[in-house]
C-alpha cells in the first residue's frame, strides 16, 4: 500500500485469491511490499516475514512510530543530492532508514536507484498519505519477523489444538522468483533454495500455494510431488514475458497442467 517494489503482487492479488481455501490463520513467509497481504480479506490470525530487513524496518515502523514517519517524510527533501547520499550510505536510526528505503524504492526509476522518477515525488507523497493509516490499521495484531524461511518455518509449531492449527491455516508463498535478477541486494533463489521451501512447505502439513513462473525446474517438483499448478496468466518482468503459476498441494478446480 505505501512501498513500490518490483514483483508486487498487487494489480493479480485478487486473481490468485480465487483459488485460496478457507482459512482462520494466515503465514506469509515472503512480505514483500504486502501485495497480497493489503489486498486480501484479513484473517483472524495473521503471522508474516521478510528475510529484507529494511522491509521488516519500514513495517514495523509504521505499526509503532507512524506518526513520527508521516512527519520525517513530510520533511525529507527530494533531490539528486540525497539520491546520491543514500544511494552510498545506508541508516542505522529506524525512521531515517525507512525513509531512505522508502526514497529510493518509491521515488527512483523502476527502483533500480540511479535516477529519481519524473513523476515519483508527487505520486509516492499521494500514495503515503493516503494509505498510511489504512496500513498501521491492517498490521495490527500482525506478527512479524525477519528471518531466513527455513529459520521461520522452524520456529513455529502447529497442531491442532486451540483455534484450529494446520486445519484452520493457510500457508502464500511469494518467493523470489528462481533465476530472475534480483534488484534488492538479496542472495538469488536458486534450485537448492526453492528445493528448501517445497520441503518446508510440505513439512507444515498445511494448505499452501506458491507463486512462481512456469520454470521447468518448478514445473518438474510439481509434478515428482503430485501437486497442483494453476495457470494465472502471463506476465511482464525486467527482460520478458512469463507465465504466472500457483502451485497448491490441494485440490482445485482449475485444470492442471498435469491433467
Amino acid at each position: 500500500m505505501i512501498l513500490r517494489r518490483l514483483g508486487n503482487k498487487k494489480k493479480i492479488a485478487k486473481e490468485i485469491q480465487k483459488y485460496f481455501p478457507p482459512h482462520k490463520i494466515y503465514i506469509e513467509p515472503f512480505f514483500g511490499a504486502g501485495g497480497m497481504f493489503f489486498n486480501k480479506p484479513k484473517a483472524k490470525y495473521n503471522i508474516v516475514n521478510d528475510l529484507d530487513s529494511d522491509v521488516f524496518n519500514l513495517f514495523n515502523v509504521v505499526m509503532n512510530q507512524k506518526e513520527d514517519l508521516e512527519d520525517s517524510f513530510y520533511n525529507m527533501p527530494v533531490h539528486t543530492d540525497l539520491l546520491k547520499y543514500w544511494g552510498e550510505n545506508k541508516e542505522t536510526d529506524p525512521i531515517k532508514k525507512a525513509l531512505r528505503f522508502l526514497f529510493l524504492s518509491n521515488f527512483t526509476y523502476l527502483g533500480k536507484q540511479d535516477c529519481l522518477s519524473i513523476t515519483g515525488y508527487n505520486n509516492s507523497k499521494e500514495l503515503l498519505y493516503k494509505n498510511l493509516n489504512e496500513t498501521n490499521r491492517l498490521l495490527f495484531d500482525v506478527q512479524f519477523t525477519n528471518w531466513h524461511f527455513k529459520d521461520f518455518f522452524n520456529k513455529y509449531s502447529l497442531d491442532d489444538r486451540g483455534n484450529g492449527g494446520r486445519k484452520a491455516t493457510f500457508i502464500y508463498c511469494d518467493p523470489p522468483y528462481l533465476n530472475t535478477v534480483d534488484k534488492y541486494e538479496m542472495d538469488y533463489f536458486n534450485e537448492d533454495d526453492s528445493n528448501d521451501l517445497f520441503n518446508c512447505l510440505e513439512e507444515s502439513e498445511c494448505k499452501w500455494a506458491m507463486s512462481e513462473f512456469d520454470h521447468p525446474f518448478i514445473l518438474e517438483q510439481a509434478k515428482q510431488r503430485n501437486l497442483n499448478v494453476i495457470i494465472i496468466g502471463e506476465r511482464q518482468n525486467l527482460k520478458n514475458r512469463r507465465t504466472e503459476i500457483l502451485v497448491t498441494n490441494y485440490e482445485n478446480n482449475q485444470k492442471s497442467l498435469f491433467e
